[in-house]
């Protein structure tokens, strides 16, 4: 279990984490969201002793992380992939941890073939691709065999088969009774993979809930409609009583007031094409989004569709 209490973190005038307090339990798979800048690695570097915190505390099973006396056997942790050695071999790196616990050799060799990486064991680690680098580092933190794994975006990298395999790893360490901790930008996949959701926006817990919970919360109720003759089509449906919002700039608007067959026969009365058609239903990407929609820091510009700025530049 870890348990985080009033967990501050200043950075000179820059409040990183503000007052954050959560409990992750054991027996089921919590997903840590949140935009770029939020507080996510912060908060997980405190959790580990990597980062000392302004004010508040969090515990490791009970204890700081720096009074743990074997903190291999207790929590397991991907933070950084790219932190091994480039000279050494994957099977070097992993003995190297291995000593520090007394963690036998015969373990590396288990935890080398849970993440595949048996057959690539005796290559440098420099030589490695990001998704390869990715399976080293998750086998680093299964190497103690852990009550507590924290994986930050552990499928960065990876291909479609192991982020499945992560998937399934998640699943069977949580049912398996461990605690299983796990941040990642990739909404689909936490969807598929979390029982409960924690999601920090701007250094501040905005949800705290199950995943299924948190979801219907934020639902919304109405009909997606997606059509060429998206403006046309909506000023219909407002004469005809209903309530229009643009959902983006690829010609969908959600509607509410009327039904999907109502929309149908509007849309063929005024000779408009209709793409989709379908009621709404809420996925975690949208319900995150529309949670987090005034927590973004780092906000980037809107398309134009001119993508090549060192030509028009030129000319």
């Amino acid at each position: 279990m870890i348990e985080a209490r009033d967990l501050t973190k200043r950075y000179g005038s820059k409040t990183a984490v503000d007052h954050v307090t959560f409990t992750v339990q054991p027996g089921i798979v919590t997903g840590f969201l949140g935009p770029n800048g939020a507080g996510k690695s912060t908060t997980m570097r405190m959790i580990l002793g990597l980062d000392k915190p302004t004010a508040g505390q969090v515990t490791v099973n009970g204890k700081p992380y720096a009074k743990l006396v074997t903190p291999l056997s207790e929590i397991g942790a991907l933070i950084d992939a790219k932190g091994v050695h480039p000279r050494r071999s994957a099977r070097q790196h992993l003995r190297a941890v291995a000593a520090t616990h007394g963690i036998s050799d015969k373990r590396v060799d288990e935890v080398l073939d849970l993440t595949g990486l048996t057959e690539v064991a005796k290559r440098k680690a420099g030589n490695f691709s990001l998704g390869m680098g990715q399976r080293l580092g998750i086998a680093g933190a299964l190497l103690g065999d852990p009550k507590i794994v924290m994986f930050d975006e552990p499928v960065n990298g990876l291909d479609p088969d192991g982020v499945l395999w992560v998937r399934q790893l998640a699943r069977r360490l949580a049912e398996n009774g461990r605690t299983v901790f796990l941040s990642s930008h990739l909404m689909s996949e936490v969807q598929q993979t979390a029982d409960h959701v924690i999601i920090i926006g701007r250094g501040k817990i905005l949800a705290d809930a199950p995943l299924q919970e948190f979801v219907r919360a934020h639902a919304r109720e109405g009909v997606l409609v997606t059509s060429p003759d998206a403006g046309g089509l909506a000023e219909a449906v407002k004469a005809a009583g209903g309530t229009v919002q643009a959902v983006d700039h690829r010609e969908r608007i959600s509607v509410t007031g009327i039904d999907a067959r109502e929309i149908g026969r509007i849309a063929r009365d005024n000779s408009l094409w209709l793409a989709e058609l379908r009621d709404e239903s809420t996925s975690l990407e949208d319900a995150y989004m529309h949670l987090t929609a005034e927590e973004t820091e780092y906000r980037a510009g809107v398309p134009t569709g001119k993508t090549d700025t060192a030509k028009e530049a030129s000319q």
